[in-house]
């Protein structure tokens, strides 16, 4: 099979994406008939129009009879969140945005990111908030994950592009069953997620808004002034655990529903490490608040605690600006922007379940040297001995995407800091360029439609590569350098 087949074959199997994507905007055409928005509903209706002509076009494609090579697979991963970003962008064109700003505003939604170059979101039409709130949360558990909930009949390469988009777990003897899994869950909490926000005070309208963005870690905003605007402290306590319950694992949700129990979930230790980072976070950003910046004790706790969840779930809503934060706590808080929730979650950013990885492979280097380095001493994770090639493979893969994510950060940080827009602010441009790498999207006020648009395009980029960890970007652009020529007849091609 030649390198065109094999590209047909992705091709097909690519189209069946935007079929999908273009039957769910329907959801938000439904919202534009209900308001009788008819010329938003007309602009709708074009990318829903171009979602399904591009898919059915790719769907003609020949259909090859062996799936393609892992290294194509994961580049059109990378690929189809660049050209859904575009398609999804069109509708923002009606509000007066230019192709730029809508691209990264679609970009922003999609991957969960939050940031926001509207300037006159108020003024927008129910059918194109609606439609920045769904993408958001069909971009939680992520595209292809949302597709292959009916790959069953696609023909999709299941689990090639599935981890391609950041996820290796699967608690379902294969991927597609896991993704439905995974879908069936994400409904549920999203369902007991927009109850407690109504029940919070909030109407029909602003609670499926606020839940959508708030269980998918997305932290977008149907107001300019964002989660503030409704000034409901009850509110912002409600949405904490949703934001921190987007970024648990899913397979804890699993494990509860198949087990009937929280036993084995409550000795988890990623939920052990995301509860104890919750709680260090809004303890020290309290503290500080209270001490040095003279805030009083229940506005310190109402900010502390609520961007301490912000920030640990990957969400990116926000009830404060930080005007009036030391710059010492803006960097704490921006290093955790770049860590959030855990693998399997709705989180972007490095995983804890990565760091943690990392201290347990600390601890075992300081038994191996106190005790002797020639003793048989096994890496433990999880709480189960971790041995030989296994050991060091798991070390590797989280210290190597640290080791990416960091880089990306500096690279970024160097472009953008040459600025006299980004300079003239250090600490708030350090905060904004690791909230964007990290996926979480608040803002200490550097990212906006006044930045230049060169810094747009970066921060596209970043976004981009950050929610897809990194790695298939890079097979992506390593392919496109050698255009894939690689050919199956000469060596190890489908690794």
């Amino acid at each position: 099979m030649g390198i065109f087949r094999e590209l047909a074959s992705v091709g097909h199997d690519v189209g069946a994406v935007f079929l999908l994507i273009g039957l769910a905007t329907f959801l938000p055409l439904g919202v534009g008939a209900y308001y009788q928005e008819w010329d938003a509903f007309f602009v709708m209706g074009q990318a829903t129009l171009l979602f399904l002509l591009l898919g059915a076009v790719l769907r003609l494609l020949p259909k090859g009879s062996k799936p393609a090579r892992n290294s194509l697979s994961i580049a059109a991963t990378a690929l189809i969140w660049v050209f859904v970003s575009f398609l999804g962008c069109l509708p923002f064109l009606f509000t007066g945005m230019g192709v730029l700003d809508a691209a990264f505003e679609s970009m922003s939604a999609w991957t969960g990111t939050g940031f926001t170059l509207a300037a006159n979101i108020e003024e927008w039409p129910k059918t194109l908030l609606f439609w920045r709130s769904f993408m958001q949360w069909i971009g939680g558990l992520g595209i292809i994950a949302f597709t292959l909930t009916v790959a069953s009949r696609s023909g999709l390469v299941a689990r090639g592009l599935y981890r391609s988009e950041a996820r290796s777990e699967a608690f379902m003897p294969s991927v597609i069953a896991t993704a439905f899994q995974m879908w069936k869950i994400y409904v549920v909490l999203t369902v007991i997620s927009l109850l407690a926000i109504m029940a919070a005070g909030l109407d029909l309208w602003d609670a499926v808004n606020v839940a959508f963005c708030a269980i998918s870690t997305g932290g977008m905003s149907i107001y300019a002034d964002g989660i503030s605007h409704f000034q409901n402290f009850g509110l912002e306590m409600v949405v904490i655990p949703i934001m921190l319950a987007g970024a648990l694992p899913f397979r804890l949700y699993y494990l509860v529903y198949t087990n009937r129990s929280f036993k084995e979930v409550l000795s988890d230790r990623v939920l052990h490490l995301l509860v104890a980072v919750f709680f260090l976070v809004a303890a020290v950003l309290t503290c500080d608040l209270v001490l040095f910046s003279d805030y009083t004790l229940i506005d310190a706790v109402r900010e502390g605690f609520f961007m301490a969840g912000t920030a640990i779930s990957s969400t990116g809503f926000q009830n404060t600006t930080m005007a009036g934060w030391s710059a010492a706590m803006i960097l704490f808080l921006a290093v955790f922007t770049l860590i959030e929730g855990g693998s399997g979650s709705t989180s972007g950013g490095i995983k804890l379940d990565r760091v943690q990885v990392m201290f347990e492979a600390m601890v075992w280097w300081f038994r191996k040297t106190i005790v002797s380095p020639r003793a048989y001493i096994p890496m433990r994770h999880d709480g189960k001995p971790v041995a030989g090639k296994d050991a060091d493979m798991l070390i590797a893969k989280s210290l190597l995407l640290i080791i990416l994510y960091i880089l990306l950060v500096v690279a970024t940080l160097v472009i953008l800091l040459h600025d006299p827009y980004f300079s003239k602010d250090v600490i708030g441009t350090m905060y904004d360029v690791f909230s964007c790498m990290g996926n979480n999207g608040s803002t200490a006020g550097m990212v906006g439609p006044d930045m230049p648009d060169y810094s747009k395009v970066v921060m596209y980029i970043a976004m981009w590569i950050g929610r897809l960890e990194i790695i298939p970007v890079l097979i992506l652009v390593w392919g496109l350098f050698r255009r894939f020529e690689l050919h199956l007849g000469s060596g190890p091609s489908r690794k």
